[in-house]
């Protein structure tokens, strides 16, 4: 069913709040035991996600800073997460009073971009708890309302089990695939993502014709280290800003690695990328396949930046002086996200803050940017 447009917003990554016995209830204890991820009281009294036997976030139960009055305090127990992160009535009345339309789901517990599922290391175990998380979404959120888009997690500790697990679950009506920036750092048993030991699955997705995202902060070896001499709302702060910058650094790699001069058509997505960093990015591949005539020594016939201006899509949330480059980005390829409800999401002020830093902008590029992408990437019917 379509859902027509009322605010003119589609967010392209807003995250989903597992609730706790998701996997408990989906997968056999008697099989697997506490290996299941499940949420568990630790000795001081605060509950955590407890994966494989490994209690995985540190500081806080769920990333939800954007419903906290001073957008830094994190739920320590499951009572304290707020309706609006893990029940989709309670998340379409969220997004009717921000004035979002559509919004594209990534995961939280399962990793940003699903790396705390492909970190299993009993690979059975990872291909389980992808597909209890990705049928979760289609039967509970999306069966909710057709303006939740739902993305997939993949396995990615291994190529066969991602690349199977891809036309699965896009066969059950995922419109996204999701999967870690780099798997290998995640899950030793996978391959680097640049070796040509993904091309089953680079193949598969470009004949799914869907995107796959690479979430911004999935990817630790791209990004500084947070210095210890932070407080914690000063490493909250830092953490925010180092996994955008990031990303440049991943956009780099993937252009560079060939990947998208052997697939064509595979449409590679960067949330929480932001665009400031995009003509540092560009510019620089730009130089350096020139000085290095990767054109004549690598077979990189095409400039990265029109390898990029052909198949990426980078995202904005923040941004005003970034939008000012919307031209050498490509308005084509920059899409609109909230972040809900992590920190640094524009929730509850995302019209006020679309209505500032799109001040400049002509509503032809406004309306590009804000849904039309979107809605063409992900093939809405608008």
């Amino acid at each position: 069913m379509s859902v027509g447009l009322r605010f003119g917003v589609i967010s392209v990554d807003d995250h989903v709040v597992e609730v706790p016995d998701l996997w408990v209830q989906g997968l056999s204890q008697a099989k697997w035991g506490d290996l299941i991820p499940h949420v568990a009281v630790q000795a001081d009294g605060k509950e955590r996600w407890v994966i494989e036997g490994q209690v995985k976030t540190a500081t806080s139960l769920a990333l939800t800073g954007a419903l906290s009055k001073d957008r830094g305090t994190e739920p320590q127990v499951w009572s304290q997460v707020q309706q609006s992160v893990h029940d989709p009535h309670a998340r379409l009345a969220a997004m009717n009073d921000d004035g979002i339309d559509y919004s594209v789901l990534y995961p939280s517990a399962a990793g940003l971009s699903g790396e705390a599922i492909c970190a299993i290391k009993a690979l059975d175990l990872q291909v389980e708890c992808a597909r209890v998380y990705n049928d979760w979404i289609i039967d509970v959120w999306t069966a909710a309302s057709s303006r939740f888009v739902p993305q997939a997690i993949l396995p990615a500790g291994s190529v066969e089990a991602a690349a199977s697990e891809a036309r699965r679950a896009v066969g059950r009506g995922h419109k996204g695939l999701i999967m870690p920036a780099q798997p290998s750092q995640t899950n030793p048993a996978a391959p680097h993502l640049y070796k040509p030991d993904w091309d089953p699955l680079w193949a598969a997705i470009q004949e799914l014709d869907v995107p796959i995202c690479f979430h911004a902060g999935s990817a630790p070896s791209v990004m500084f280290e947070i210095s210890p001499a932070y407080d914690p709302a000063g490493a909250r702060a830092f953490d925010n800003v180092r996994q955008s910058a990031g990303s440049a650094a991943l956009i780099n790699g993937i252009v560079l690695s060939g990947i998208l001069y052997r697939f064509p058509k595979l449409q590679p997505v960067f949330p929480g990328s932001a665009i400031d960093y995009v003509p540092f990015a560009l510019e620089a591949l730009d130089h350096q396949w020139e000085r290095q005539h990767l054109a004549e020594n690598e077979g990189f016939t095409q400039r990265p930046s029109e390898i990029f201006h052909r198949q990426c899509y980078v995202t904005t949330w923040r941004e005003r002086v970034g939008l000012r480059n919307r031209s050498y980005v490509g308005t084509d390829r920059i899409l609109w996200e909230s972040e809900f409800p992590r920190s640094t999401s524009t929730y509850p002020e995302s019209k006020r803050m679309i209505d500032s830093n799109f001040a400049e902008v002509p509503s032809s590029d406004r309306e590009l940017i804000l849904w039309r992408n979107a809605a063409r990437l992900y093939k809405l019917s608008i």
